[in-house]
């Protein structure tokens, strides 16, 4: 029998079973669909890269794809984009049966996991499929704040550039640089998209993704690729920028823009020469500019290569053919008859009705723009501006095209595409470097890797030129950023909406949470400006982070330890010297010797050099070489000659003193003849030597002056200090990027413009001692200002010093006796600075070498308080700051500070009357400088006392000072003849002048056959 076949009853699955399969296969759609869109998306490396932390911190993955540049070269067509990734979806849709939007919903959901690296490309493409574009933006814009945000953490992380421990191993900072590396590329192709036509975003939201870009570029190779970083500073976006509303920002004063349409000081040029780009063909370009006026031009694109263009400009060619006389414009107007030009020079030539317009081509390639020999350019004005100025004739800068111009968000496939391109031939370069490299773990911009055995002050000296490269980098960065963000375009509704226009708007229902209508909208410029300000705000606190860190390891508190610090050429001394006597000698200066050989019993023989006229001379007290020897075998060197004589060769390396010879000297043949052995003599060097200046370029002139060589300030000096100190702190890429910034010129401005500590903390108690107030004169305290500045270029180890000027006006001269005013009278003075207490005279029997003497001046009649200046004569005086002294001018040798004490205080000044015979001595005063301040200048009238005659006369003078900066003598040429060449001596030039006219020395009872003068305060004040 058969047996019936039982039907089969299979129980109804619970609905939660359904609903779990039903999401299983929607998932399983997902999946496939997101690897078909990975595989369309690798084609422009849109995969970011799951890299190690270990790996990244031994630096072998680079910061951007090595394929940016070809994605980038070329225009993102979204259209053909977009088409495939539907295809794709669309075959899923009749392979699963699932509506395309429930797979893209579902997709999104799986792209939102933390668990995994973010795939923004992925989400914004997906939007862009649900035709949410909004959407789109708002994903974009949330990552850009949270890589701005990220930056501004890097900031408080200590992370630095020379300390190898928070560079390798401070886990959080690897971590921010690893999360910004991954997010930097994909928000740039969110940028590529966007100018592809993909989606729309704002204003606001393009200027955020493009800082966060930027920002993030720099945190990620912050410390580990300084290439990268000189290339960000170099490729600037391609947007529109606005450095002086940039200001503004970063300012805590606002600026007042004086002209807004000018860009790189080009009248009429507001977007950087893009607003002359029109979209024509050749001839559509030539019919444009034919019948325009000379010198007007536009330019056009490649309809193939974003990175070509063509310059097509009206010449000042007259056409020879003819011409129809009548041309209609496209309204169907008749135009204007045009004017006439010049008759050509060469009537033979036919010039064709179309050659009057002129077509070049524009190269735009990885090293800026370029057209035919002119460039590279790093902006397209500026090349503009080069082949206007090579022209018979000007390009029209402000007349730009009406017609055909090109409405684009920019002409770059990017923002950052320029950026990108070289980035990614970088990135290939050092990717081969490291493969072929054996110790791929030590890179060579850390400073202790690289210099592990180094002593701790270099260590130290190379962290604060670290630390001053990434503040140079990030100011630079803060002005380029600010720029971008300050920027309004000429469309009110591009970056700001009016409130009427979303005041009536009704909030829909379905309304999603997106930020990107109406959140943001001002009405003003205030409005927009608080939107930029928001927008640079991390930055903004990563650079004060970088100040506030910076400021006490370049501008520290004063310690007389760290202000006694020895300089280059004497470490090289030390090393050396094998006794310690002589190490004694240096260390002291050799002022010590000095103070012991001019006392009294000492046998060295002083006398004094008169050079110049008789009845007007000059002296200079020397010494002899061979009594300077003998006194050193007996009292130093244990009879031990040749010692002795290192130890003035020593003190004369250090100018401590300086040798006269005959050859210095322009002593007559009869007399050179008649002295062949003339001894070699020593002149003592007041550190605080004074210049009587004969003219404004000695200002700033080369010049061996007190114990210092000086050199006048250059670029090139500038350069030269620095380039050894960054090169060992980071290599030669930390130097084209030092060399990028500028980095020796900012040096020396801010180091010049730091205010010293004692004015950091201003407000405090002030300096009382017994109840009176000890508040320095403002002389002093422009002194001390500058003895800081100096301390902190010497604690650099840079030559840039500063020097003081003091520039003497003597504008009138008046008698008291003669109430209705003087008589005319020819007048002239002398002059010298000196220190306080100095009795020393003044008058042409006793002048020391740092005396000036003006040009007799015929002073007319003059009378009334007000009356105007008269005599109008001008000395200028400048002295050194000597580098062994502290902040309050005193010297830490105590010997040196007995004879050479602080700088001078006084101005001595004795009139004359010039007569025939010989000049009447009208009288003579002492000016008390102290309340003469940098910058600032007094002036007063000055009683001027004539001996037994008392005060008959007075004179209106007018005192200045200010301080310039020289270099100190930093040449590897150390050879006596070298050094004069570049510094020469001030006193040797100035007795080799005066000899002309006349040298001999004093014979008198007390100088000639003296052994020794009994005291130092005798002759003291001849010395300086």
């Amino acid at each position: 029998e058969v047996e019936k076949e039982q039907p089969l009853n299979i129980p109804i699955c619970p609905t939660l079973w359904n609903e779990w399969r039903e999401r299983l296969i929607h998932v399983v759609a997902a999946r496939r669909f997101l690897r078909e869109l990975a595989r369309i998306i690798s084609s422009f490396h849109g995969e970011p890269s799951d890299v190690t932390m270990e790996h990244f911190a031994e630096r072998l993955h680079p910061l951007i794809p090595t394929g940016a540049a070809e994605v980038l070269h070329n225009a993102c067509d979204s259209e053909g984009l977009l088409n495939s990734i539907f295809k794709s979806l669309s075959e899923l849709n009749a392979s699963f049966g699932i509506d395309e939007t429930v797979i893209i919903q579902e997709a999104l959901g799986l792209l939102s996991s933390t668990r995994q690296t973010k795939r923004l490309i992925f989400a914004v493409l997906l939007q862009c499929l649900l035709g949410r574009g909004d959407l789109a933006e708002d994903l974009v814009r949330d990552v850009a704040s949270s890589q701005m945000g990220s930056s501004e953490f890097l900031g408080f992380s200590n992370d630095t550039i020379v300390d190898n421990r928070d560079t390798r191993y401070y886990s959080s900072s690897l971590w921010a640089r690893r999360e910004s590396s991954n997010v930097i590329w994909q928000l740039e192709l969110c940028l590529w998209l966007y100018r592809g036509g993909a989606f729309d975003m704002s204003a606001i939201a393009m200027k955020e993704t493009l800082l966060a870009v930027r920002v993030g570029l720099a945190a990620a190779a912050w410390g580990r690729c300084h290439t990268s970083l000189d290339t960000l500073i170099k490729a600037e976006p391609d947007c529109l920028m606005d450095f002086d509303a940039g200001k503004n920002l970063w300012r805590s004063m606002k600026i007042i823009v004086v002209n807004e349409n000018t860009v790189d000081g080009i009248d009429g040029v507001t977007s950087g020469g893009w607003e002359f780009l029109v979209d024509c063909r050749r001839e559509e370009a030539t019919e444009m500019l034919r019948d325009g006026k000379t010198g007007q031009f536009l330019i056009r694109p490649h309809p193939q290569d974003p990175g070509v263009f063509t310059l097509s400009f009206k010449t000042n060619l007259v056409p020879t053919e003819p011409s129809p006389t009548t041309n209609y414009d496209e309204a169907g107007t008749i135009d204007k008859p045009k004017e006439t030009s010049p008759t050509p020079a060469n009537p033979k030539k036919i010039v064709k009705r179309d050659d009057v317009v002129q077509h070049a081509i524009i190269r735009l390639s990885d090293s800026g723009f370029r057209c035919g020999s002119f460039g590279p350019f790093a902006t397209l004005v500026k090349l503009l501006h080069a082949v206007s100025d090579s022209l018979p004739f000007d390009l029209r800068f402000s007349d730009p095209p009406i017609q055909g111009i090109i409405s684009e968000k920019g002409t770059q496939t990017s923002p950052n595409s320029f950026l990108f391109r070289k980035l990614a031939l970088h990135s290939r370069a050092q990717y081969f470097q490291f493969q072929n490299s054996k110790n791929t773990g030590i890179n060579v911009t850390d400073i202790d890797d690289c210099h592990k055995d180094a002593n701790g002050s270099q260590v130290d000296l190379h962290r604060r030129f670290g630390l001053l490269s990434q503040l140079m980098f990030l100011t630079e960065l803060r002005k380029q950023l600010c720029a971008v963000a300050a920027a309004v375009e000429d469309d009110p509704d591009a970056l700001v909406l009016p409130h009427e226009k979303i005041h009536d708007v009704p909030i829909d229902d379905d309304f999603d949470g997106s930020i990107t209508e109406g959140s943001l909208e001002g009405d003003d410029v205030e409005e927009a400006h608080g939107v930029a300000s928001r927008m640079v705000k991390p930055l903004l606190n990563w650079v004060r982070s970088r100040e506030i860190d910076i400021v006490d390891e370049v501008t520290p508190l004063i310690s007389h330890g760290e202000l006694r610090l020895t300089s280059k050429e004497i470490s090289g001394a030390k090393n050396s010297l094998e006794d310690d006597s002589q190490v004694s000698c240096m260390a002291t200066g050799g002022d010590a010797m000095i103070r012991r050989m001019i006392q009294g019993g000492s046998g060295v023989d002083f006398r004094t050099l008169r050079v110049g006229e008789a009845g007007n001379s000059v002296i200079v007290v020397l010494f002899g070489r061979q009594d300077a020897i003998k006194w050193l075998m007996a009292n130093e060197t244990r009879n031990d000659e040749a010692v002795a004589k290192a130890r003035l060769k020593l003190m004369e390396q250090m100018r401590v003193i300086e040798p006269i010879t005959s050859s210095d000297l322009s002593i007559p043949k009869s007399y050179a003849a008649s002295h062949p052995t003339t001894e070699s003599r020593y002149r003592f060097v007041d550190p605080w030597e004074v210049e009587a200046l004969e003219s404004r370029s000695g200002e700033t002139a080369s010049a061996a002056l007190g114990r210092g060589r000086y050199q006048a300030l250059s670029v090139g000096l500038i350069a030269n200090s620095c380039e050894k100190t960054v090169r060992a702190a980071g290599g030669l890429h930390l130097l084209s990027l030092w060399s990028t910034l500028k980095g020796g010129l900012i040096l020396t401005k801010a180091l010049c413009s730091a205010h010293p500590s004692w004015e950091r903390d201003a407000g405090g108690d002030l300096l009382m001692k017994k109840g009176f107030l000890m508040e320095p004169s403002p002389y002093d305290n422009s002194i001390r200002q500058h003895l800081y500045g100096n301390y902190l270029f010497r604690r650099l180890e840079l030559p840039q010093r500063f020097l003081a000027l003091v520039q003497v006006e003597l504008l009138d001269l008046k008698n008291v006796t003669s109430p209705s005013g003087s008589s005319s009278l020819t007048a002239y003075a002398l002059l010298r600075l000196k220190r306080q207490g100095s009795s020393a005279p003044l008058n042409h029997k006793a002048r020391s070498l740092d005396s000036a003497c003006t040009q007799p001046r015929k002073i007319s009649k003059s009378s009334g308080p007000n009356a105007p200046a008269s005599w109008g004569s001008l000395v200028r005086f400048r002295f050194p700051l000597p580098e062994e002294v502290n902040c309050e001018g005193r010297s830490f040798d105590t010997d040196r500070e007995s004879l050479f004490k602080g700088p001078p205080t006084c101005l001595q000044i004795t009139a004359y009357e010039k007569k025939f015979m010989s000049d009447v001595e009208l009288g003579g005063a002492d000016v008390n400088i102290e309340s003469l301040g940098s910058g600032g200048q007094i002036e007063e009238w000055v009683p001027l006392r004539a001996g037994k005659d008392g005060i008959t006369w007075f004179a209106r003078i007018r005192l200045s000072l200010r301080f310039e900066l020289l270099c100190l003598d930093a040449s590897l040429d150390f050879s006596e003849t070298g050094k004069k060449e570049r510094c020469p001596s001030v006193g040797l030039e100035k007795i080799s002048k005066l000899s002309r006219l006349g040298a001999h020395e004093d014979h008198k009872q007390g100088m000639k056959n003296s052994i020794s003068t009994p005291d130092f305060g005798i002759f003291g004040n001849m010395l300086y």
